[in-house]
């Protein structure tokens, strides 16, 4: 992801964390281990809240591996898919596992200007991508601010995270989330749900929030 001091350097190292061993390995361990038995929420309830949530006309940030985008059930047969993060490999990746549905890739800081000219979005997909984020709650909230003005009338932002000031976690779960921030995987040890709520409060006029384990599930309606 990104860096709220914008230093060049800075922003392509956390970028490229996601190399390609990474994303191979990203489905069956960061996804199918990591969250169920160290965040007590399986990848089985994040897909569930992305169906909910995702339309036809729809714009992912930080796509990851595309697993979600993937396994989805879109509204449509055909939606219309664009693609947004600052690593390439990244939109490569996602963009090869879903190209049936021929999506369109950008390459931009998600913490600056995403520059997208006049499109309008019914749906803006942020999973698991807040956590990783640099900076406190309130800094990470200008990601809202920078993807509104690209939401249709009556389109929704939603997304999880994980909360550093989750409930309590088993050990090996309270490990791995200090691990994860020591590595830099991780920028979330202020975060937690009433912090996530302000942010939202402040730029929704209709919002919710609710949790699994330590894993924060967010919509916001335009």
């Amino acid at each position: 992801m990104t860096s709220t001091t914008g230093d060049p350097a800075e922003l392509r190292g956390d970028a490229d964390m996601y190399t390609k061993p990474v994303l191979m390995i990203y489905d069956p361990i960061a996804l199918g281990m990591v969250c169920p038995v160290a965040w007590r929420c399986s990848r089985r309830t994040m897909l569930s809240f992305y169906n909910d949530s995702v339309r036809g006309n729809h714009l992912d940030i930080g796509p990851g591996s595309g697993f979600f985008l993937d396994k989805c059930r879109f509204p449509t047969r055909t939606p219309r898919i664009t693609l947004l993060d600052l690593n390439e490999l990244v939109l490569r990746t996602a963009a090869r596992r879903i190209a049936r549905y021929r999506p369109t890739t950008v390459v931009r800081d998600v913490l600056g200007d995403l520059d997208l000219g006049e499109r309008k979005f019914e749906s803006v997909a942020l999973q698991n991508v807040l956590h990783c984020l640099p900076g406190t709650m309130k800094q990470k909230g200008v990601v809202f601010d920078n993807v509104r003005p690209y939401v249709a009338d009556g389109g929704v932002v939603f997304g999880c995270t994980v909360l550093g000031k989750q409930p309590p976690l088993p050990a090996h779960g309270r490990w791995m989330m200090e691990k994860y921030n020591q590595a830099g995987s991780f920028r979330n040890t202020e975060d937690g749900v009433e912090e996530l709520e302000a942010q939202l409060a402040a730029r929704f006029t209709r919002y919710s929030v609710r949790t699994r384990g330590a894993v924060a599930f967010f919509e916001g309606h335009c």
